[in-house]
């Protein structure tokens, strides 16, 4: 009996491979699920003429589109949108108060009375800078200044650094109303 039911399993197995089995040469399949298939696209692409228009009327329209400066003119319609389309973005930035941008980091350490001289020679050289102050048990960190882009931060950073050799510059996370009101 088990010899008989591994036959017959044996059997089964086999031709369902073979049904399976990929065929050796392809069929060409005239038509598919997708209807007739065509790779040429030449009956809807755009025809484009070549000969170039030498007719007086259209050359009074493109002197009329074209200014002095040599930039055509667009129809009010888009330049409307255009403006639309500024003043929404414009009323969306007003909105954004914080962006990533830089600081340096004037100082690092336990001791707040060095914290303090610190902030007291940026007040006196920088006065623009804005400076915070954290703590972290038991670290103090000073850093200065709202910074937009790194360059803007190395030019203070120089200044800085002749008289605190571990200050550097760190990118954070910076209020740009301060930014702006430095330059």
């Amino acid at each position: 009996m088990k010899t008989f039911s591994k036959i017959i399993f044996c059997v089964c197995f086999t031709s369902l491979f073979f049904a399976c089995k990929r065929s050796i040469t392809p069929v060409k399949n005239t038509t598919n699920a997708m209807g007739d298939y065509d790779e040429d696209l030449s009956a809807v692409r755009v025809q484009y003429d070549t000969k170039p228009t030498t007719e007086i009327s259209d050359k009074k329209v493109i002197k009329e589109k074209s200014t002095s400066s040599g930039m055509t003119k667009l129809p009010k319609q888009v330049n409307n949108e255009v403006d639309i389309a500024l003043d929404s973005i414009s009323v969306h930035n007003k909105t954004v108060r914080y962006s990533s941008g830089y600081r340096i980091q004037v100082f690092v350490g336990n001791d707040r009375k060095e914290v303090d001289e610190a902030k007291s020679y940026i007040y006196q050289n920088f006065p623009e800078l804005s400076t915070y102050l954290t703590f972290s048990q038991p670290t103090y960190k000073l850093k200065a200044g709202d910074f937009t882009s790194r360059l803007d931060a190395e030019r203070y950073y120089s200044s800085i650094r002749q008289r605190y050799s571990m200050a550097m510059i760190i990118s954070e996370k910076i209020d740009i109303r301060k930014s702006m009101q430095m330059k």
